[in-house]
């Protein structure tokens, strides 16, 4: 079950137990779980989802009620509350929680409805009081999903959900402080408005008679806006429907996790693991005519493939590329480093002509030298190298692994 077949599921569920669903225990056990198993993560392993952990704060022995590990490691406090609650309030609990573990960055008060998502941007390791992103099970639009899905497992990524949360912080204050504006408009801007057309000095008199005046262009000028942009719009949906059928392309927003576990089989290689990819199941998830295969999007009947992805970090340092021969009975893996990538592709032209099953290739051009410097990125679209299950190996010292297997 993907995560929106599970929301659906989960949606159903609030709806048709309300009376049923009533305190803690059920609202974990029927509502919060299972989200969690909808962003992948194994609540049947307490080494990866660990109910009442136990966070000692001096005397006190207090317990968060899930802690979620990612690579052994605390990620994520989550505090639940019975979904007859309104969360209305900070958390202070779940803060006091948040401090003890420098390795948790991402805090989750919810009530089995509502999950509010909390992180430390005004101060490391100290929780902010507001919450930068709010999801409602029962109401929620794409874009709410597509920031959800950033926290599942297979796509967590503390500096991508930073981002994300500053991101949201200052849009929210933003549209704040216009709205504030458009409503009613402070000395300083009315003062600009003028200056912006007009050369007289600006007295206080003058700014208290145009308020009235500048409140009511700020409301015809949004109304003219809208219907321009609603105009034009139109008169493009009438002008152009035929070639909007014929360039719409169905794309795939998300893959379900039975997909992704499909595309092979994973092995030790040197200490990591790599993924041996089943050339069949790139083809179905790929959707293209044999005609259209080609580098730039990737090559299913192609003999190379990416096995493995090398980071350190959150950087992508090199890749263990694989190769079939023997009608596809034998791999051989290349070990190339990032920066080397260049020169693998010219020492194996036929991996240019033919592509990677898995890979597109793209290039950086130095803008003093023209220079193209080469990487690869997953050929299929809204799914990046880090989404498939166990392609990324961590490799604490790249030099170290591949002089190792050297």
């Amino acid at each position: 079950m993907n995560l929106k077949e599970t929301l659906e599921m989960l949606n159903k569920v609030a709806t048709d137990n309300k009376e049923l669903i009533k305190n803690e225990e059920s609202t974990k056990q029927f509502l919060i779980l299972p989200l969690l198993r909808g962003l992948g993560y194994d609540t049947y392993s307490p080494q990866e989802v660990t109910p009442e952990f136990t966070a000692d704060f001096h005397k006190k022995n207090e317990k968060v009620d899930y802690a979620i590990f990612i690579n052994r490691e605390p990620k994520i406090f989550l505090e639940a509350k019975p979904v007859t609650s309104k969360i209305t309030k900070n958390a202070p609990q779940l803060s006091r929680y948040f401090s003890t573990f420098p390795s948790v960055r991402l805090g989750i008060l919810t009530n089995g409805i509502e999950y509010h998502f909390f992180t430390d941007l005004n101060n490391a390791n100290i929780m902010d009081s507001k919450p930068f992103f709010v999801f409602n099970i029962t109401n929620y639009n794409e874009e709410d999903f597509s920031y959800l899905i950033k926290f599942s497992k297979n796509l967590y990524d503390y500096e991508s959900i930073k981002n994300l949360a500053e991101s949201m912080m200052y849009s929210q204050a933003f549209k704040s402080v216009i709205k504030e504006i458009f409503e009613n408009p402070n000395d300083d801007f009315i003062k600009f408005v003028i200056k912006e057309r007009f050369k007289f000095k600006v007295t206080q008199q003058f700014i208290n008679t145009a308020r009235p005046l500048v409140q009511k262009c700020i409301q015809e000028s949004l109304a003219e806006i809208i219907s321009e942009k609603f105009d034009i719009n139109q008169a493009m949906q009438e002008a152009a429907p035929e070639v909007e059928e014929v360039s719409q392309v169905d794309k795939k927003v998300y893959y379900s996790m039975e997909e992704l576990e499909s595309l092979g089989s994973f092995e030790e290689f040197g200490g990591v693991k790599v993924v041996l990819p089943n050339s069949e199941s790139y083809k179905k998830l790929l959707k293209i005519p044999k005609e259209e295969y080609s580098v730039e999007r990737g090559n299913p009947l192609s003999d190379f493939f990416v096995s493995s992805v090398l980071t350190q970090g959150n950087t992508i340092v090199g890749y263990l590329i694989g190769q079939y021969y023997n009608q596809q009975t034998d791999i051989t893996l290349y070990t190339v480093k990032s920066n080397e990538i260049a020169n693998f592709l010219k020492e194996n032209p036929i991996v240019r002509e033919t592509g990677f099953i898995n890979a597109r290739l793209g290039f950086r051009t130095n803008k003093i030298t023209n220079e193209k410097t080469y990487y690869l990125k997953s050929c299929l679209s809204n799914l990046s190298f880090r989404d498939i299950p166990n392609l990324v190996s961590k490799v604490e010292n790249i030099d170290e692994f591949f002089n190792s297997i050297q």
